[in-house]
């Protein structure tokens, strides 16, 4: 299921699931519409029953901000499948860029950093579910996402690119739209709401990690995929033979990567936004950038997103 399906049903489990009522499914009026639907409905509840511990955590609510410093740790959402944001290093410890930003706050708390792995289309059912108190994972801004979690203050501004491997001869964004070419997406990100606006006829192939995507592309599963390059870099290395191309400029900024909160989260969201204030005043976010990114930030983000 795409991220915007499970933030559908998340919202729709968040406003309707309340103690007391009750759903009810018609009875169908044909024996073959009755085996096709029980099919179906076997898939939907499957899905619906997997998403229910996520999107209302059976009752959980996220942390206060008091009960967060009470506890001595902050819960942080990171996305171990994706350098240099998040990876495991050689002694299966998670390090990377949003490592050391959540290591940041929870000390401005004057807590522990206790770093919670999730995926791309899972981080924001975990923080909707109080599974974690922040959640970062290169979380860009979008107005789907707005109505389920409240947003910091911008730490970097991405860029998309396309890339393709050499023997795919991919054009710019008009190639992409003609719907001749296959894509290969990470279920979850941005990329995939983007191409469904920009180039709807283009078949698309849904993977859950970027290694995987990045596999798939390299074995001629299909031809590009669009996303920030700075995510993709170490996975490209890992598959030289496909003779990568890199087309960058043919979109404007795709967005602003934030620290995700809990819509309920008022006090902790402010003292998220004065902590990012701090170190990008000071210049830790800079260094931090340059050090996990090996580049300084092209568009330094400022300001609420």
């Amino acid at each position: 299921m795409e991220e915007a399906g499970v933030l559908r049903a998340c919202l729709k489990m968040r406003s309707v699931g309340r103690p007391g009522r009750v759903f009810r499914m018609s009875r169908p009026k044909a024996a073959g519409v009755r085996s096709g639907a029980r099919k179906v409905g076997g898939i939907l509840a499957g899905c619906v029953l997997s998403l229910l511990p996520l999107c209302i955590g059976q009752g959980a609510q996220a942390r206060a901000l008091a009960d967060i410093r009470a506890s001595g740790h902050l819960n942080i959402g990171v996305n171990p499948a994706l350098p240099p944001l998040a990876a495991y290093d050689s002694r299966n410890v998670i390090e990377g860029f949003d490592v050391d930003v959540g290591t940041a706050l929870a000390a401005r708390l004057g807590v522990s950093p206790r770093l919670v792995p999730v995926s791309s289309s899972g981080r924001i059912p975990y923080l909707m579910a109080g599974k974690v108190d922040v959640v970062l994972g290169g979380l860009t801004r979008t107005p789907e996402r707005a109505a389920a979690i409240a947003f910091s203050a911008p730490l970097y501004a991405e860029e998309f690119a396309i890339i393709a491997p050499a023997v795919s001869r991919v054009g710019g964004l008009d190639d992409l739209a003609s719907g001749r070419v296959r894509m290969v997406e990470v279920r979850g990100s941005t990329a995939v709401p983007f191409l469904r606006t920009h180039a709807p006829k283009a078949p698309i192939l849904l993977l859950g990690s970027y290694p995987d995507a990045v596999r798939a592309l390299a074995q001629g599963r299909g031809d590009a995929m669009v996303d920030v390059i700075e995510y993709v870099g170490r996975f490209l290395a890992a598959e030289p033979q496909a003779g990568w191309t890199i087309q960058r400029g043919f979109a404007p900024a795709a967005g602003e990567d934030c620290v995700g909160v809990a819509q309920s989260d008022t006090d902790l969201l402010r003292v998220v936004d004065g902590t990012l204030a701090d170190l990008k005043r000071d210049g830790t976010i800079q260094a931090a950038y340059r050090r996990w990114f090996g580049v300084s930030m092209a568009t330094p983000a400022e300001g609420r997103p």
